[in-house]
């Protein structure tokens, strides 16, 4: 199901008290916090990405291209079937650190999804808040019969990085793998949700037009704040 704004505010009526990654549940893996980070080399972390770029919430044009890219990943047979959560200021990494962290992390995965033959997609959404430091929400879209587990740890540590518990979580989107494989009502609701829960940095009046229920929180980022793989352009 392609999730315009009006099917937003549909979705949003329908979810039963719940929203974002807490629906998305099972196959959980907990992993690692990070030493002094390595700054990855490649263009992953965007042309945007500069150390005096700041921001304190998503812009309007924001969540549109990243709903329009949501849009993308569904028509293309590409469904999310993964959230990730990480929370990269416990892991050690630094806000100016933090893009060039995150896009060394999407080059592992769209590398394990080459070699095993599929393709990659991702939308992903940095935040910051109070008590929780800086941090990133990725939806992700793997290939059938990848897993994860054994090689987070490793990824993170070849950032820069070292892994205690919490610092990275994993889980299914509709409660099981197979949900974005087989779609339907359940997982529609699911992903929906979990859409939702990346844009809850959009500004008031944006969130409103949305017909979100959570928005309007803001947090101080340095360099790029969200962004999607190359192939949801």
């Amino acid at each position: 199901m392609r999730l315009t704004a009006s099917r937003l505010i549909t979705a949003d009526n329908r979810a039963v008290g719940q929203s974002g990654t807490p629906v998305a549940i099972i196959d959980t893996i907990t992993s690692c916090t990070v030493t002094p980070p390595v700054r990855a080399k490649g263009g992953w972390g965007g042309a945007r990405n500069r150390a005096d770029r700041v921001s304190q919430s998503l812009t309007g044009e924001q969540c549109r291209k990243l709903l329009a890219a949501a849009d993308k990943a569904e028509r293309k047979g590409l469904r999310f079937n993964r959230t990730w959560t990480i929370h990269y200021q416990r892991a050690g990494i630094s806000e100016q650190a933090a893009a060039a962290f995150i896009g060394y992390l999407l080059k592992r995965l769209a590398e394990l999804a080459k070699r095993s033959g599929g393709q990659f997609a991702a939308i992903w959404v940095r935040e910051n808040g109070a008590g929780k430091g800086g941090h990133v929400h990725l939806l992700l879209h793997l290939p059938p019969g990848i897993t994860l587990r054994g090689r987070i740890p490793k990824w993170i540590k070849l950032a820069g990085g070292r892994c205690i518990a919490g610092v990275s979580v994993v889980h299914s989107i509709g409660g099981r793998l197979s949900a974005a494989e087989s779609g339907g009502e359940h997982y529609d609701l699911n992903a929906g949700n979990a859409r939702r829960y990346l844009l809850k940095a959009a500004p008031a009046d944006v969130g409103r037009a949305l017909g979100l229920k959570r928005y309007g929180e803001a947090g101080f980022i340095v360099g790029k704040r969200c962004g999607r793989t190359q192939n949801l352009s």
